[in-house]
């Protein structure tokens, strides 16, 4: 009996374990225009998409701009993030945007 319910908390607290693991993303701002695009470094996303939009979006908008934010869904495998944030640059590139980089350390703001 106390084995099996050894077990069941095992398998239990596995999910828990395997949520430790780090998440990647990074985030893209237009400008209203389009004209301007900010996008960060790729990093570990440890707060919730939403509040990772929002506060780009007021990083970005204490520069003058006003603009929309996206951070797509984190991601498991850092090298997809990263390709996902070229093909994101190339993008914005091909349509004639003005690339401002957001490096790491900048964004996201420490809590």
């Amino acid at each position: 009996m106390r084995q099996s319910i050894a077990l069941v908390a095992i398998a239990i607290g596995l999910p828990a374990l395997a949520d430790a693991a780090p998440r990647w993303t990074f985030c893209v701002a237009a400008s209203k225009s389009g004209a301007d695009v900010w996008i960060t470094d790729v990093f570990a996303a440890e707060r919730d998409r939403v509040e990772l939009e929002s506060a780009f979006k007021a990083m970005v908008e204490r520069t003058g701009a006003r603009a929309d934010a996206q951070c797509p869904q984190p991601r498991e495998d850092k090298t997809e993030a990263v390709n996902a944030q070229f093909q994101a640059e190339e993008f914005n590139r091909k349509l004639g945007a003005t690339l401002h980089a957001v490096l790491a350390g900048e964004f996201p703001p420490r809590r």
